[in-house]
């Protein structure tokens, strides 16, 4: 028997989302319904691969109109990367790691109507020794108990750890997020893990296809690899799956492979993904009297761009700073009134990549502090609520400063006062305030005493 016991990414947010379609004026769709291409955070936008000298794919059905109209065969592959890990003694194991994002129908043969794009992580592993598994990949990470090798008449079982995870997804319907992205692709020159004398991926695709086992680069947590450990099934020592350390990983317990074949056709275009978060202001008040306003430019980009943005008070561009996982920022002391709108720009380098320019209006942040209800035990049930909030700016009505509202009611909020409105009979789930200089914020209540 074998359980999945936890799964867990590298990235705090999940995997970074690729999205499907065409931005702008360009058709979201091809003739086949499917995803005219798919970009991932890093500015690789991909088509599907069909091409048969770097492409793993069916071949179109004779006598289905369709598939002969579109050219596409029961599955047709955006991405796919495959890791194949085997190892030799009494506790080997044969891994195959699957990884891709996919064109597929429905039903079995292709059918107008019936799209069906998805992304995919399957692993299957063959152990011999019962025990606990535990699986990295580049995107993050699995653990697997296996109590047993054998099935119920005490014949060997096959693929003791045997897992698909299919998550479907629909073009032009923002980020998707699932077990897949940002893509894999061969390593060259320069790039961390290459080694000397490796061969470059065809100009136009991410690697040669089902072909050459090659290192890559495009894990978000640096993880260009496949390693898997095990240990007993109590978990008190480790299963010698890799004995004499011949991967060379510093383990007779753990296998590491750096190999990976990778398949993904470069769209004849490639876009920096821009994506603005918020843009704010804050406005605090100096001890000595007077204000201070900040304006604060939230954005994510690839890791390699470069984002830049207006600078408000004049002068040359603002760059914005980053933490080299995508996200960016920039905090500038307001010499000027609060501006209306910011516009943010981004290129990265990425197969000729090209400008992106995204714009954002300004806002205040709302901050609900508090947002609780207390309610009468015995019937009929009547509840008080308590909502108190305030804004990033801090300056009064009077000095220009914001007007809170609490949209259950319409009710007009003081920063920092609470507000208890009573006598109710029935609760919302949540509240919502809203400021005039644009900022939002919503909290779900507590309710005691029901």
């Amino acid at each position: 028997m074998t359980q999945s016991l936890q799964a867990q990414v590298c990235l705090a947010d999940s995997t970074k989302p690729f999205s499907a379609g065409a931005p702008g004026a360009l058709p979201g769709f091809a003739p086949n319904g499917f995803a005219e291409f798919v970009v991932d955070s890093e500015g690789y936008g991909l088509v599907l691969c069909n091409d048969p000298a770097y492409c793993f794919f069916d071949p179109v059905i004779a006598g289905n109109a369709f598939s002969e109209e579109t050219g596409l065969g029961g599955e047709t592959f955006w991405f796919l990367a495959d890791s194949v890990t085997t190892t030799t003694g009494p506790a080997a194991i044969d891994a195959l790691l699957v990884m891709g994002v996919e064109a597929a129908f429905a039903v079995e043969e292709p059918t107008a109507g019936l799209n069906f794009p998805f992304t995919r992580l399957r692993t299957r592993i063959d152990v011999n020794a019962v025990g606990q598994y535990k699986l990295e990949h580049p995107w993050g990470e699995r653990n697997f108990t296996v109590s047993s090798i054998v099935d119920a008449t005490g014949r060997p079982e096959a693929k003791e750890i045997n897992e698909t995870i299919d998550i479907e997804f629909r073009p032009n319907a923002g980020g998707q997020r699932g077990s897949i992205g940002p893509w894999l692709r061969w390593t060259a020159p320069g790039d961390p893990g290459y080694v000397p004398g490796e061969a470059l991926a065809p100009a136009g695709y991410l690697g040669d296809g089902p072909t050459t086992p090659h290192t890559v680069v495009g894990s978000p947590c640096g993880r260009n690899h496949v390693r898997i450990s095990a240990t007993n099934l109590a978990g008190t020592a480790g299963l010698a799956i890799d004995p004499g350390d011949a991967d060379g990983d510093g383990s007779e317990f753990s296998v590491t492979n750096r190999l990976f074949t990778v398949q993904g056709k470069l769209a004849a275009f490639t876009s920096t993904p821009l994506n603005l978060p918020g843009i704010t202001y804050s406005r605090a008040l100096l001890p000595a009297g007077g204000t201070e306003t900040r304006l604060n430019v939230f954005a994510e980009a690839p890791s390699t761009a470069i984002v830049t943005t207006t600078n408000p008070n004049g002068g040359a561009d603002l760059t914005l700073a980053t933490d080299n996982t995508g996200r960016y920022f920039s905090s500038t002391i307001l010499n000027v009134p609060v501006p209306l709108a910011v516009s943010v720009n981004a290129i990265a380098p990425v197969f000729g990549g090209t400008l992106s320019t995204a714009s954002k209006p300004v806002t205040d942040e709302v901050n609900i502090t508090a947002a609780q209800a207390t309610c009468t035990i015995a019937a009929p049930k009547v509840c008080s609520l308590t909502v108190s909030a305030n804004s990033s700016d801090r300056a009064a009505v009077a000095d220009g400063g914001p007007t809170l509202t609490l949209t259950f009611q319409n009710q007009t909020l003081s920063a920092d006062v609470p507000l208890t409105l009573n006598s109710l009979s029935v609760l919302p789930a949540a509240v919502t305030v809203r400021s005039d200089k644009g900022g939002t914020a919503t909290k779900a209540i507590t309710v005691v005493n029901q």
